[in-house]
């Protein structure tokens, strides 16, 4: 686990975590508590929307995998 910054839109979350080594198991969870719009945002995308963002000033694709209930937070998959 590595806490990275990543950058969605305009909305910088600096307190994501990302997970995993090799590139087909790598995830990155989103805290809720970082931007409650967002989260309320990632909710109404389905699992195929692609999602272009910056992790840590490079650029990424990531898909929304699930909603984490017990820690708030969604767990985002990397292309």
């Amino acid at each position: 686990m590595m806490k990275t910054s990543v950058r969605i839109g305009a909305i910088e979350i600096d307190d994501a975590e990302l997970h995993g080594e090799s590139p087909g198991d790598r995830t990155l969870t989103i805290p809720c508590k970082s931007d409650p719009d967002l989260c309320m945002q990632l909710d109404a995308w389905d699992a195929d929307t692609s999602v272009p963002a910056l992790l840590n000033g490079e650029h990424s694709v990531l898909f929304r995998e699930h909603y984490d209930r017990k820690s708030d937070a969604w767990i985002m998959r990397l292309a």
